[in-house]
């Protein structure tokens, strides 16, 4: 059995399945059909290939409760990449889900940061933070 290494890199993202912030339900293919577009725009524009493990959740904040799915990526040892590359090309793809789907804030996090893609000042309606 041949084993491969690489360099551990790790990323995730929680995509809310409610389109802005109304009840309108993002469908679970409407999901796998974005998520297969934005890969071929990554694979196009930037000869990344990225792997996606999705994983149901709830967004819960303060009056929120919203169904969310969590974007996993790792830097997957058949197709290696070096790590602002690889970052990059999860920064495009995230961008062109968050569009696709209606999405007003995304926070992607990295091993060494954290980064929020903010559309707007807009906070859900539902979050009470007074």
């Amino acid at each position: 059995m041949k084993i491969t290494k690489c360099k551990t890199l790790t990323a995730s993202a929680v995509i809310g399945l409610n389109r802005g912030y109304t009840d309108e339900k993002i469908t679970n293919a409407e999901l796998k059909e974005t998520i297969l577009i934005a890969q071929q725009v990554v694979k196009n524009t930037k000869r990344i290939l990225l792997s996606v493990k999705l994983t149901k959740c709830e967004i819960l904040f303060l009056g929120q409760d919203e169904p969310s799915v969590t974007l996993d990526f790792i830097n997957y040892p058949k197709f290696p990449y070096e790590e602002d590359v690889w970052k990059n090309a999860i920064l495009l793809f995230i961008k062109n889900i968050m569009r696709k789907l209606e999405q007003n804030r995304t926070v992607i996090i990295f091993q060494d940061e954290t980064l929020m893609f903010d559309n707007s000042e807009k906070i859900n309606p539902k979050i009470n933070i007074t």
